[in-house]
């Protein structure tokens, strides 16, 4: 079994475990905990809160013991899309969800759910361990995401793809796991894909937020080389027996001289 870790200025991550072979509680009690922990959200979308006690559900399956069965992502997806589309209404196309993996984190997160384990795409309810709450996660006015959508040229502030080719997420730009504030100008907009990439990439992250490429793109943006000069790149790097981070740096120190 794994030891718990966790990284600078972020909740705790307890590790996969070996399931349970054994229940130890009937389906009664399952419900009852169940709801205790469902009546104590405090997240402000009732949407939100369904979808929490939908992932609990499926961590945490009928006839199962705690730790739980191993769950893929595309599972809980599912459970989600299930729920979704027994209450889904209107004439609009349904299309699938997307916010998986930020609805976990949220879960374990603000609302507090310590005993969800996540390893890469995979989660697991080790535990009914609930810590603190934090402060529900705010929603910006329409006239300050208005704004901020302006500011950023009605572009994702990362892959700079435009609204309607992507859909926006409103991010924190520093994560209020690691100290970042609700205040204006610590948001932007990203893409689903690229506010999905940034959330994996922050979770065990224990760099200075302030130098980040997700946090101020506009300033450490990554550089896209294209893949014909990459391969360039990697071949001269071997003829000459050196680093391609080293051969890019004198590259570009002798370019801004």
């Amino acid at each position: 079994m794994g030891t718990s870790t966790k990284s600078k200025g972020r909740q705790k991550f307890e590790p996969i475990q070996t399931p349970a072979t054994v229940n130890q509680f009937s389906d009664r009690e399952r419900t009852d905990k169940i709801n205790d922990i469902c009546s104590g959200f405090v997240a402000g979308s009732s949407a939100n809160k369904a979808y929490y006690k939908t992932i609990i559900e499926r961590l945490w399956p009928s006839g199962h013991g705690l730790p739980g069965p191993l769950v893929s992502q595309d599972d809980i997806r599912n459970a989600i899309d299930a729920y979704r589309k027994s209450v889904w209404v209107g004439d609009k196309p349904y299309r699938p969800y997307v916010d998986v993996f930020r609805r976990v984190r949220e879960l374990q997160g603000e609302e507090g759910l310590t005993g969800v384990a996540i390893a890469g795409k995979t989660y697991q309810l080790v535990s009914l361990e609930l810590s603190k709450k934090r402060v529900p996660r705010t929603k910006l006015s329409d006239a300050d995401w208005l704004a901020i959508k302006n500011q950023y040229e009605n572009v994702c502030a990362s892959c700079r793809k435009p609204e309607p080719q992507v859909r926006f997420q409103q991010d924190h730009k520093i994560p209020r796991t690691r100290g970042g504030q609700d205040s204006i100008n610590n948001w932007q907009p990203l893409c689903d894909e690229c506010n999905n990439v940034k959330s994996v990439s922050c979770r065990a992250c224990e760099l200075d937020c302030s130098e980040c490429c997700w946090a101020y793109p506009e300033k450490y943006r990554p550089i896209t080389i294209p893949k014909d000069i990459l391969l360039q790149l990697n071949e001269r790097c071997k003829l000459q027996k050196i680093d391609l981070n080293e051969l890019v740096s004198e590259i570009f120190t002798e370019f801004l001289k």
